[in-house]
């Protein structure tokens, strides 16, 4: 898909992928990367797909650059990465990295192709990676062309960076799968206005599957190391795309932990998104409102069932409830 906007200029042309085919798998894949970039469900209104997201006529606010890349396209998942720009009071480009195992269509996370602590000791590993990095630039001598301000300002940024990594504050990291390995992108992401002085920039990481192998779970060694196209699916996590009814009459899709927020549902017959926030979980039950004016106007309460779907129902204030499932 692409457009271009109308006051933009050189920025005026953004392209974004589409599945083109007729399988719930390519409607997952397209519905999550749509929700999570252009806040809009496939199909639904607007003169393009990016009304949602780019700047309204006259104004810079707003998304104002976008395209893409596939980075892989094999038998068992789809990788793809965005790079774009969104101006608010300043600038700010962006790299959004996803990645879809092809039959479902469904997201993959390191939690779906890694066990417990081999994530941990992955993102352990590129910790470790970059606060070599840091150090080694910190003992070494300032850059000949920063004044002693500007070289102030650099190591104190550096130094922060470092805490946090120390914090665990940098878990999601950016990553890709590529055809023979895992990279995972390790910076700092200095502010706008010190950019300039960010000298070791963006650097990536890179695994190959081999050296990942007592790290990943039987699920990551069948599709990245055995290349299989007929591994066992993995279980469900807590995001994804799913589609289904309320009282078996009104179609639905719920989309759960896209980049651009916790939850949006819309009805098929319309394909308006409608935000959702969670709430505060119990007993295994995951309640998810839309909120107008801070007052809660629905309620969706759900529950994970055998099939890897869920299950509950959906209710407005001082109605009876009505029941839903989804997959």
């Amino acid at each position: 898909m692409s457009a271009k906007h109308a006051t933009l200029g050189d920025y005026a042309e953004f392209h974004f992928p589409l599945v083109q085919d007729k399988t719930k798998a390519a409607r997952r894949i397209n519905t999550w990367l749509q929700v999570s970039l252009l806040e809009r469900f496939p199909g639904g209104p607007g003169e393009t797909p990016f009304d949602a997201v780019w700047p309204k006529e006259g104004s810079w606010t707003g998304v104002t650059y976008l395209d893409y890349q596939v980075v892989t396209n094999s038998e068992g998942f789809l990788s793809i990465v965005f790079n774009g720009e969104y101006t608010g009071a300043y600038p700010s480009a962006f790299s959004q990295s996803y990645r879809f195992e092809t039959r479902t269509g469904q997201p993959l996370f390191l939690t779906t192709l890694f066990t417990d602590d081999g994530v941990q000791k992955l993102r352990y590993r590129v910790d470790e990676l970059q606060l070599d990095d840091i150090d080694a630039f910190l003992k070494a001598a300032p850059s000949s062309g920063l004044d002693q301000e500007e070289a102030e300002t650099q190591a104190d940024l550096y130094r922060e960076c470092g805490e946090n990594i120390r914090k665990g504050l940098y878990d999601e990291r950016e990553w890709q799968l590529r055809a023979d390995a895992l990279v995972m992108m390790r910076g700092c992401g200095f502010p706008h206005v010190a950019q300039a002085l960010d000298d070791l920039g963006d650097k990536e990481s890179r695994f190959d599957y081999e050296t990942l192998a007592p790290w990943l779970n039987e699920y990551g060694r069948c599709l990245l190391l055995e290349k299989r196209t007929d591994c066992p699916l993995p279980e469900r996590g807590p995001e994804g795309v799913f589609f289904g009814e309320i009282d078996d009459r009104f179609p639905v899709t719920l989309v759960l932990g896209a980049w651009s927020g916790p939850a949006w549902y819309a009805y098929d017959k319309y394909k308006v998104p409608i935000r959702l926030h969670r709430e505060a979980s119990k007993e295994g039950e995951r309640v998810l409102t839309r909120r107008d004016d801070g007052d809660s106007t629905e309620t969706f309460t759900l529950k994970w069932t055998d099939q890897g779907g869920l299950a509950g129902t959906w209710r407005r204030p001082g109605k009876v409830p009505l029941p839903v499932r989804l997959n």
